[in-house]
């Protein structure tokens, strides 16, 4: 579990993106009695791309039952995926910047 924790939250830019998740699902929540979710959720939609951009329309344009979870979904995979590249990338440039001392 630990390893899981560092793999998540270990450097700052992974952190920094993390923040920027929850703030902008929080902004979600917050503003969905006044603008409607499809408004607000566009900030998640945003931040979470590529994958979510896949199930957006679904969510954008549908009013049955099955667009919230695909959402929510959406943004967990696209949120997953996106950490993963994040640690991957600045893990690179880490081993790069260790060469080069």
């Amino acid at each position: 579990m630990v390893g899981m924790t560092t793999f998540f939250f270990g450097n700052w830019v992974t952190r920094l993106y993390s923040i920027a998740v929850l703030a902008a699902l929080g902004f979600m929540i917050a503003a969905n009695p006044i603008t409607g979710p499809s408004v607000a959720a566009v900030f998640l939609i945003g931040l979470t791309a590529p994958v979510s951009v896949i199930f957006a329309p679904f969510f954008l344009l549908g009013d049955g039952w099955l667009t919230t979870p695909m959402l929510a979904g959406s943004v967990l995979a696209g949120y997953l995926l996106n950490t993963v590249l994040i640690n991957m990338i600045v893990g690179q440039v880490e081993k790069v910047g260790a060469r080069r001392a």
